[in-house]
């Protein structure tokens, strides 16, 4: 089985490649939502966040992210504490998703691939790229922020996006086809 990861900064079209992969029948795991459904239903998780950043963190059984948002926001030392209680259950979950996949290729898709360290259980990574106007655009619309702070987004992500360490560069842009990028990418480690 090869496994592939997806990343990419906010707004460059990690999820469209998703979709292209699931329409291809190439199983994909979705590792922010499986973050966020395991950070309401582990027990462990849960019981880490709770010692950690005490009982606000939840409210009525669930996570309570406004409350994390402002504990983590301009915080590293927290942010770090979060993920590294949630990344390496997110790792394990993939692991044993991965396991029961009948498929011979299987995709994961993350933001924070190479920070929380799942790159060494892949066998190719593919990063998903846009123009800084097509981002920002993309950004505001979605996120219904202004162009400074999905300007602050961008710059803030593309720091630690791990680029440089990816197999391969997909563009999103109007000039570049998804589809045909990652139908060659299919074809060529068929090969």
């Amino acid at each position: 089985m090869t496994s592939i990861g997806i990343t990419g900064i906010i707004g460059s079209g990690k999820s469209m490649l998703s979709q292209i992969f699931r329409s291809m029948d190439i199983p994909v795991y979705d590792a922010d939502s499986k973050a966020k459904i395991l950070m309401n239903n582990d027990i462990q998780i849960k019981e880490s966040l709770v010692k950690c950043f005490g009982e606000n963190t939840y409210t009525n059984g669930t996570i309570n992210k406004e409350y994390l948002r402002k504990i983590v926001f301009g915080n590293e030392e927290n942010r770090k504490t979060i993920n590294s209680i949630v990344h390496p259950a997110v790792k394990k979950d993939f692991i044993e998703w991965r396991e029961k996949q009948a498929s011979s290729i299987v995709a994961i898709e993350s933001a924070i691939l190479f920070e929380a360290q799942i790159e060494d259980i892949l066998d190719k990574i593919i990063f998903v790229e846009a123009p800084e106007e097509i981002l920002v655009n993309r950004i505001c619309l979605r996120d219904n922020v202004s162009e400074e702070t999905a300007l602050k987004k961008i710059i803030m992500q593309r720091e630690n996006s791990g680029r440089e360490r990816c197999n391969a560069i997909f563009i999103n842009d109007r000039n570049h086809s998804l589809i045909e990028q990652t139908e060659k990418f299919i074809n060529d480690l068929n090969k």
